[in-house]
């Protein structure tokens, strides 16, 4: 879920985002297309931002621990598939199972706002001060940027979600060296993700807590890289098919999901090997090098598709939906004196 929590941190602008440099005056703009950060009462959307991501993740986390169990089985040796994973964590460990390590990704929610924070201001500074009018171009570096600053929370919080995802059935997902946490964990007692948090911490220190750091930035930054020229080159398509055909060029939220979901499933199976091998990386505790030999003798083509049925529906929904939703939250937090401009 991290990662389209990124990309969908990011207000939205559309091809004519360079077109405004500078804060025009209210009184001045006839249309506002783009609802941009000095628009908005910041204190209206951020609490508005927040409720919206919270209920789609929530509807959508079960995805991310079907996608977390599939990619850490060798080959098909506890699930035959997306569905059989379903069915079978539902029978034996219910709703719990579905939703577990659930809380332990609350913070992710938070890092929105840092990630949105960084994007729109660095976004600012490549229009402003250096003059670049490639939104495509602006939104990738910019999403880029604020992807790494994020990474210190999403690391950590992955990591010990990931452990708990598991734990029930971990002897059929772990490799010799993740044995150490499972130890710790099977002698302990508490609450399962304070355990998860001291297991962690009794095997690998405070740097186990950000295991695979790198191979987590090489997933989500890239997924920026692959989905912002996608989702522009997406709407400026849609737009030349509605020129000829002769419709009405005002569906502006209607291209806006449409560009989000294939975005987002673009990006997806594009970092898709990478994404295994950061989850790998991460639970089974082996090295870079260990981790790709594994990976290459084990599962050989089949890791550009394993667990991708799950994670490709849950981020193409993640996304469009939590787009959308953020482009109606925006146009009701538009200052007053802007209110008059904006286009639905």
């Amino acid at each position: 879920m991290a990662e389209m929590t990124e990309i969908t941190s990011s207000f939205l602008a559309r091809e004519e985002c360079s077109a405004r440099i500078r804060k025009p005056n209210p009184a001045s703009v006839t249309t506002l297309d783009v609802v941009e950060w000095d628009h908005m009462n910041l204190k209206m959307f951020y609490p508005m931002a927040l409720a919206s991501t919270w209920s789609v993740r929530t509807c959508l986390y079960p995805l991310a621990v079907l996608r977390s169990r599939l990619q850490l089985q060798k080959q098909h040796t506890v699930y035959r598939g997306t569905m059989d994973a379903f069915f079978s964590i539902a029978k034996h460990e219910g709703i719990r199972g579905l939703y577990r390590g659930f809380w332990v990704t609350v913070p992710q929610v938070g890092t929105s706002f840092i990630y949105a924070t960084v994007y729109e201001k660095l976004r600012a500074v490549l229009q402003q001060n250096y003059g670049w009018t490639s939104c495509a171009g602006i939104s990738s570096l910019a999403g880029g940027a604020a992807s790494f600053c994020t990474q210190a929370i999403f690391v950590p919080t992955d990591i010990i979600a990931q452990h708990m995802m598991i734990y029930n059935y971990a002897e059929k997902f772990i490799s010799g060296n993740d044995h150490k946490v499972l130890d710790y964990l099977r002698t302990n007692k508490g609450t399962l993700g304070i355990r998860v948090i001291k297991a962690v911490y009794h095997s690998d220190g405070i740097t186990g807590f950000y295991r695979g750091f790198w191979a987590s930035t090489a997933v989500y930054v890239p997924t920026c890289f692959v989905f912002w020229p996608t989702y522009y080159k997406i709407q400026e398509v849609l737009k030349h098919i509605r020129k000829k055909v002769n419709l009405d060029d005002t569906s502006l939220l209607l291209d806006q999901a449409v560009a989000a979901t294939l975005g987002g499933a673009v990006s997806t199976i594009a970092t898709n090997p990478m994404e295994v091998f950061r989850i790998r990386l991460q639970v089974h505790r082996t090295t870079y090098g260990e981790t790709l030999a594994r990976l290459i003798r084990n599962e050989g083509w089949t890791v550009f598709t394993k667990g991708l049925p799950p994670r490709l529906v849950s981020n193409s929904i993640y996304t469009g939906v939590v787009m959308v939703g953020y482009e109606i939250v925006k146009r009701f937090c538009v200052l007053p004196e802007y209110q008059h401009a904006v286009k639905w």
